[in-house]
């Protein structure tokens, strides 16, 4: 029975079918904001932002493999492409690698099962889907939403919005932005220092754990939450933040300053409370059963 990752159901004109590896080369003119959108059977897809208003796909398919979609009969910038892949079986599937180039602005889609995608400078929506494997980006994002099951998902740069979901693969923060929520169910959280700080976080897990090493901006909003994961913040020894954590079945260590954390409600769990004054970032912290530990950076 084929794998259904490999057949994913979209209506475009067969562009190539080979019974060996083909090579990819298409290039079409576009607008500055065109969006491209790639799914199916994929091992892996770089996608680097240029400065030309144009698309260019490149790469090869292995044998068994065949590509929908590509170039109408529209002439002219267009506005958008759509292309899919499918294989014949996983061996196939593991032929087919491309590159996307696209304008800086341009909006791109792709979903895909086992795969690895490689973002570089796009600045426009980023909205990625995989099973397993890995997506990193790296640059300035309007948009970026990521879904994983098992693949890890690691981020460099600014987005002014960002949502990524995995169920048990890692995330990795290396940036900021505007609005963020990280979540996973099992996989493990570490967000470490960009060039710009972040101004609403929100990382949540349920068994895995969550460290936050990063900057903090005055006005922040940064909240943690797990069930059972450990939490630990590692924050500058002059960061302005006003601290609220509470655990109701796990422990509080503050390694951080001198403030001991107390009883919690209900005489069971433990609460901290910190307080550096001159309107510092509000950092909420929530476990049920995980353990949560300051300590200097």
């Amino acid at each position: 029975m084929r794998n259904p990752l490999l057949t994913i159901a979209f209506l475009f004109a067969p562009l190539a079918t080979a019974p060996a590896q083909q090579k990819v080369d298409i290039q079409r003119s576009s607008t500055p904001t065109a969006s491209v959108r790639l799914g199916g059977a994929i091992s892996s897809v770089k996608v680097i932002a240029w400065a030309s208003d144009s698309i260019s796909l490149t790469g090869v398919l292995g044998s068994g493999s065949r590509m929908d979609g590509g170039p109408s009969g529209v002439t002219g910038p267009i506005t958008g492409m759509k292309f899919f892949v499918e294989a014949s079986d996983e061996a196939a599937m593991r032929g087919n690698k491309l590159e996307l180039r696209v304008p800086r602005n341009a909006r791109v889609w792709i979903k895909a099962g086992s795969a690895d995608i490689d973002v570089q400078g796009v600045s426009g929506g980023l909205d990625l889907n995989i099973v397993g494997g890995s997506v990193r980006v790296q640059g300035k994002p309007r948009e970026l939403i990521v879904e994983s099951m098992d693949g890890s998902v690691t981020f460099t740069g600014f987005a002014d919005y960002a949502k990524v979901k995995t169920a048990t693969g890692d995330i990795v923060l290396e940036g900021g932005g505007e609005h963020l929520t990280l979540t996973t169910l099992s996989g493990s959280i570490q967000a470490t220092p960009g060039e710009r700080s972040r101004q609403r976080l929100r990382l949540e897990s349920v068994t895995g754990p969550i460290t936050f090493a990063g900057d903090v901006t005055r006005g922040a909003d940064l909240r943690f939450d797990t069930h059972s994961g450990a939490i630990e913040l590692r924050l500058a020894p002059q960061a302005k933040v006003e601290i609220d954590a509470a655990t109701v079945l796990g422990t509080i260590e503050n390694a951080w300053n001198r403030t001991r954390p107390v009883v919690g409600r209900e005489g069971r769990g433990m609460e901290l409370g910190i307080s550096s004054g001159m309107g510092g970032a509000r950092v909420t912290v929530r476990s049920f059963k995980g353990s949560v530990k300051l300590a200097t950076k």
